[in-house]
């Protein structure tokens, strides 16, 4: 798998592209969601040297499918209209959840569990933003970045990437600005 393929708003992949080695993630915050096994992997580490700050993270969304992608896209199309769906969710074909390599993060905590923009100021997300290219991964969506990614900032959006992570996080680079210098 090409853990720095990068798929954007002009970046796609086919109508038919499934990605090879998908596993269940046995996420608590609901069942059937598939990531590549890779990924998997490393965030199970993340997921465990983050409890021994007693932060618990899970994986909250991960493979979407073309069509399944379709559907999120024109509901929020349908509910907030097209230019603020056209910020905040990929058209089918231009979602990096569709490559496996995506997860979106949720936090638990007093009992629940929270998601989105509700963990942006938590404890367990500034740890995770400066923790997570240890083990591979990058806020792929970063504040101030939007006009490089075409997205707001989504602090719950991660890419696994592999080795180059810490590289991007020590540079301040998005996937788009790394990619363009090589």
């Amino acid at each position: 798998m090409n853990y720095r393929l990068l798929v954007n708003k002009t970046n796609g992949l086919s109508k038919d592209f499934i990605p090879e080695e998908l596993v269940d993630t046995k996420s608590e915050y609901k069942e059937g969601i598939l990531i590549n096994e890779e990924v998997l992997n490393a965030f199970r580490k993340l997921q465990n040297d983050a409890k021994v700050f007693t932060y618990n993270f899970d994986i909250e969304s991960g493979y979407r499918s073309y069509d399944y992608q379709e559907k999120i896209y024109n509901s929020l199309v349908k509910e907030k209209g097209f230019n603020y769906a056209l910020r905040s969710v990929a058209k089918p074909g231009y979602s990096e959840h569709q490559t496996g390599l995506a997860i979106d993060v949720c936090v638990y905590k007093d009992g629940k569990s929270y998601i989105e923009h509700d963990i942006e100021e938590f404890p367990e997300t500034k740890w995770l933003h400066s923790n997570c290219h240890k083990y591979g991964f990058i806020l792929r969506y970063p504040k101030e970045k939007e006009e490089i990614t075409g997205y707001m900032y989504e602090p719950w959006h991660l890419r696994y990437i592999g080795d180059i992570a810490p590289y991007i996080y020590n540079n301040d680079l998005t996937l788009e600005e790394y990619l363009e210098s090589k």
